[in-house]
């Protein structure tokens, strides 16, 4: 069974990058969710780390943009399970924000990675509702961890995770007022659509990932496989 939890965080007020340094363990996943505020078209956050870590933004780039403090919000994948248990430095490489941050989580029992490792997603920007709900295209398998992350116009955030997720972040600066959320849950869910226990934002962008627990396929070469429950086009 995978279980997620958190190695670090950092959101500030200042612009440039951003970093978290911590241990993970052989053959962890590693996920980021990271963002900033000032966010204008054709600014970038990239995640690298000092292990050689190449990461995956997946879905559109960038996922989640838009809203009165122009806030952009993205989840990224580890490309390759941790190689060794070491210190290690997260590093979000950030152009055009006047603040942001990170927030690495490390996933265990994956054998999946990259885009690989994502079995659907979703980015919604400049919402209004209140609650704060995201909507999967899909409903979620229960064996697979979710991860949710949320930026708008309140600090700090304030938000309550939807039932059973654990919450990481919840936090925000002022220039411009800027609110960030994450939270997680490792199993157990089979919905579509993800409604936070309490609090709202004045205008948000939310994004979220379903991973996928499924044994990773062996060899080279389209294939299909069977993800979970749906049959899929594979290619390694």
């Amino acid at each position: 069974m995978a279980v997620v939890s958190e190695l670090g965080e950092t959101w500030n007020t200042t612009a440039g990058n951003k970093t978290v340094t911590a241990t993970p363990a052989v053959n962890d996943l590693i996920v980021v969710v990271h963002g900033m505020s000032g966010w204008a078209s054709g600014d970038t956050s990239v995640i690298t780390d000092n292990q050689s870590g190449v990461y995956t933004q997946i879905g559109a780039n960038p996922l989640s943009t838009g809203g009165g403090t122009a806030g952009a919000l993205w989840i990224s994948i580890r490309n390759a399970l941790i190689p060794s248990a070491i210190s290690t430095i997260f590093t979000a490489t950030n152009v055009g924000d006047t603040g942001g941050g990170l927030t690495v989580l490390k996933v265990t029992g994956m054998s999946r990675t990259g885009s690989s490792a994502a079995l659907q997603n979703k980015g919604e920007s400049t919402q209004v509702e209140s609650p704060v709900v995201l909507t999967f295209p899909a409903a979620t398998l229960t064996a697979n961890p979710i991860i949710l992350g949320c930026i708008g116009e309140d600090s700090p955030a304030a938000l309550g995770p939807p039932a059973s997720f654990t919450e990481t972040t919840d936090t925000g600066w002022a220039t411009p007022t800027t609110g960030i959320h994450v939270c997680f849950v490792s199993s157990g869910q089979t919905s579509a659509a993800y409604t936070y226990a309490s609090g709202a934002f004045t205008d948000h962008n939310e994004v979220g990932v379903e991973l996928d627990t499924s044994a990773a396929p062996a060899g080279w070469g389209p294939l299909m496989a069977l993800r979970g429950n749906r049959l899929v086009m594979a290619v390694n």
